[in-house]
This record gives C-alpha cells, sequence and structure tokens, in this order.
C-alpha cells in the first residue's frame, strides 16, 4: 500500500512482471510508467550510455547474466545428439520398430492407412496434432499418477503455490526466470529456490512411478530410432539429429517466453503433452498453450526476445492449446520463436509434456 519502486529496464535484458492476483473481490491498483534515457538528438544524449550502464555491473542481477549469455550462445539445453545417418521416409519400420512402438503408441497411428493420411495432412499444413496419441493402457496410468502428484502438491486451481512447490528428486526449477520457469525431469536447477516450507523432500509412490514413466517416454520412444523413422514417415521429412526433455508447468507459477534458441535451420517441433480436465484448458483463458510467433530478424530476436510484433495473440502463426494425452508436430522456421503461456493459478492442475 503507497509504496514507490524504482528499477532500471534495459530493452531485451531485464524484464519485469505482476504477479497473477488471485481471490475474491481482490484488485491491484497501480500508476505506473518509465522515465526514458535520453534520446538520439535530445540534450544529454550519449552513444555508449546503454553499454556502460550494462557493463558497469550495477543494474545486474545473476538471474539477467545468465539469461544474457544464454541469448547470445543460443543455449537453451543439451546440443542436439546427431543421429549415424539421417533419417527419412523411404526406410519403413521394421518389425522390431513397430514392437518398440506399439509399446507405447496408439496401434492407430502405426496403420499404413493412418500414417499417410497424417503424412497428407502435414503436407498440407506444415502442423498437426494427434489426439490419444499413447495407447489406453499407457495414458490410464499415467492419467491417474499425474492426477496424484497434483493432488499432492495442491494444484487444485484456487491459490498460488509457494516457489520450490514439486522441486524434489529429479525434478528441478529450470530457469533463469527472467526468460523461463518449469520443472525439468533431470535437469539442472537454474531457477527459484522453495520458499519457507513448500520444498518437501518426501517423494511419493506415485511421483515415482510418474517419473519412471516419463522418462521412458523420453529415453526409450522419443530419443529411439524407431520414433525417428515413424516420424519422418508422418512429416516425409529427414531428420539429422534430436533433443529433448519432460517438463512440469505447475498452476501458478510457470512459462517461457518466446526465446529464440540458436538453431538456423528449419526443426521440427514434437510435443507430447497431459493437461487434467482439457476442456479447461482448450479456450487458452488458464494459459498453458503453446504459441508461435515472428521472432522479426535474426537482429530483433537476439536483442529483445520480448517484443513479439504487436501482441501475443495478434501476431500468432500457431496457438496449440493444452490437451490431454495429444502429441503436436510442428515444422518450425529459423526466426520463428515459440513459448508457453503462463499456466494460470485457476488452472485444474499442471502442464505435463516431453517435448523436442
Amino acid at each position: 500500500w503507497n509504496q514507490i519502486v524504482l528499477f532500471t529496464v534495459l530493452p531485451g535484458q531485464s524484464h519485469h512482471s505482476v504477479e497473477e492476483v488471485v481471490g475474491v473481490d481482490k484488485e491491484r491498483l497501480s500508476i505506473q510508467g518509465w522515465f526514458h534515457f535520453p534520446q538520439p538528438g535530445e540534450p544529454g544524449y550519449e552513444s555508449d550510455q546503454m553499454k556502460r550502464l550494462w557493463t558497469s555491473g550495477a543494474v545486474s542481477t545473476l538471474s539477467q547474466i545468465e539469461a544474457k549469455c544464454q541469448r547470445e550462445s543460443g543455449c537453451v539445453g543439451e546440443d542436439f545428439a546427431e543421429y549415424s545417418q539421417p533419417i527419412d521416409d523411404t526406410v519403413a519400420l521394421s518389425d522390431e520398430d513397430r514392437m518398440l512402438l506399439s509399446k507405447y503408441i496408439n496401434p492407430d497411428y502405426l496403420s499404413a492407412k493412418i500414417v499417410s493420411q497424417v503424412a497428407e495432412k502435414f503436407a498440407e499444413d506444415s502442423h498437426i496434432q494427434l489426439a490419444t496419441f499413447l495407447n489406453a493402457e499407457t495414458a490410464a496410468v499415467l492419467e491417474s499418477l499425474l492426477k496424484q502428484v497434483d493432488k499432492f502438491d495442491d494444484m487444485d486451481g484456487i491459490d498460488i503455490p509457494p516457489h520450490g512447490t514439486g522441486e524434489r528428486g529429479r525434478w528441478h526449477a529450470f530457469g533463469p526466470p527472467v526468460i523461463r520457469r518449469y520443472m525439468r525431469l533431470d535437469g539442472p536447477a537454474m531457477a527459484n529456490s522453495a520458499e519457507g516450507d513448500a520444498q518437501i523432500e518426501v517423494t511419493t509412490d506415485a511421483e515415482l512411478r510418474a517419473t519412471e514413466l516419463l522418462a521412458a517416454l523420453r529415453d526409450d520412444l522419443f530419443a529411439s530410432g524407431a520414433y525417428a523413422r515413424w516420424l519422418s514417415s508422418i512429416t516425409t521429412l529427414a531428420l539429422s539429429g534430436s533433443r529433448g526433455m519432460v517438463r512440469r508447468f505447475r498452476s501458478g507459477l510457470d512459462y517461457t517466453l518466446g526465446t529464440p534458441d540458436g538453431t538456423k535451420t528449419t526443426t521440427l517441433d514434437a510435443v507430447l503433452c497431459f493437461v487434467d480436465d482439457p476442456d479447461q484448458w482448450a479456450d487458452g483463458v488458464v494459459g498453458g498453450y503453446q504459441c508461435y510467433v515472428d521472432g522479426g530478424n535474426e537482429d530483433e530476436a537476439s536483442n529483445d526476445d520480448s517484443v513479439y510484433r504487436a501482441s501475443e495473440e495478434d501476431g500468432a502463426l500457431l496457438t496449440t492449446p493444452a490437451a490431454w494425452n495429444t502429441l503436436s508436430v510442428v515444422m518450425r522456421e529459423p526466426g520463428v520463436v515459440k513459448f508457453v503461456k503462463y499456466v494460470s493459478a485457476s488452472a485444474p492442475g499442471s502442464r505435463w509434456d516431453v517435448s523436442f
């Protein structure tokens, strides 16, 4: 109440946000604005003023420095694991491939007829969403386990959980938070630490089993040669390598900004998403959708990833809503950036995904 806050904002280097306001009949009223540095042609302007301000370190936080370094290097995770030779749709799936894929994938997506139909649709649109992707047995087990984990962490669609919620075992918050925050399976801890008693070291049996199953989807399915050959067959694209991770976007906490990932060639995004009560996510009101926007030219994208040409909605090239057991396959050209919209505290649970 009645408090003023002053801080320096550097274009494309520092970000700030207001935490979601939750609760009945609660409002946040504020007066805000900016005092700009002198611009070219104005009294007091110096050509190196921004450079001197940044290099002084006086206004740099650790997360800003980490974010700046990652933008400059294009580093967003591991490097691509190159295949021994490119995989294309001229190589048919072997019986061994089908055996591995059928362990996880809905058998309909392994039939020649469906593969042909999917390939035709993808050729027209350069993107496609495949519902009920995992087979019924795998999906049912995972659904039960993920609901139990969200319940344990009080992801009930009411309050914002404390930072550090769910950060335990093989799950770590991944940042820096000026450009992204989400939970990553087997990833380094790079975001906010726990607050108070939020970090609970106890890992339930349901979480252990869910973690093992999600890790198997990442390592045994998505990273396999069999999956790459299947993916090539439905897209008719040649694939040279892959990288990926398992993520959890907690309600009231997690998001990503549209940050360039350093890729210079066309890439194929394949993201398998899981959310509870998908009807509540369909219109995007609670967030959690993945959005593709034009990041502008390379210089614009690298210098200011917070500017998306107009607004997130108006400049969107494609939006894929969060859904249950749905694989989104998108061909992404250089210069197109993607982000996962902040998941509102009113969401009925977490957004989980296997993202390659």
